[in-house]
Order: structure tokens, then C-alpha cells, then sequence
């Protein structure tokens, strides 16, 4: 029973490791469209994030950022 025992622990951790790929493909991608428009949102010709979202609206791209970032924090912790 033992070799049964292990292989369970092994697909579980690799279970964990899918999971946490997962959470950091997700959140990073969910970040980085705002950090590039934030970069580039200061060339002249590009509206910035403040133009088009405007300052009372601001809350929706910063809490998908938050969230991101919060789901990349996730998938790069050792759990």
C-alpha cells in the first residue's frame, strides 16, 4: 500500500503545481495590458487610462489589476 499512498501525494502535488502555474498565467495576464497602456498611455497620440475611464471610473481598471495581482501573489506562494 505504500506505492499507492506515494502516488497519490505525487498527483496531488502535481495537482498544486498546475494550480499555481495556473493563478500566475492568470494574474500576470490580467495586469499587463494596464502596466503597457500605462507606459504607453504617456506618448503623445494614446489616451491614457485616466482619459478614457476618466477619474470616478478609474475603480474598474484598478480593481482588475488588484486582482491580478492578488491571484499572481496566490500562484507564487509556497503552499
Amino acid at each position: 500500500m505504500p506505492g499507492i499512498q506515494l502516488t497519490a501525494m505525487k498527483t496531488e502535488y502535481k495537482l498544486r503545481l498546475t494550480i499555481r502555474h495556473i493563478l500566475r498565467v492568470l494574474g500576470i495576464s490580467m495586469v499587463l495590458p494596464f502596466f503597457i497602456w500605462l507606459a504607453i498611455g504617456w506618448l503623445p497620440g494614446i489616451p491614457s487610462i485616466i482619459e478614457v475611464f476618466g477619474v470616478t471610473d478609474l475603480k474598474i481598471p484598478t480593481g482588475i489589476v488588484i486582482a491580478g495581482l492578488l491571484l499572481a501573489a496566490i500562484g507564487f506562494e509556497d503552499f
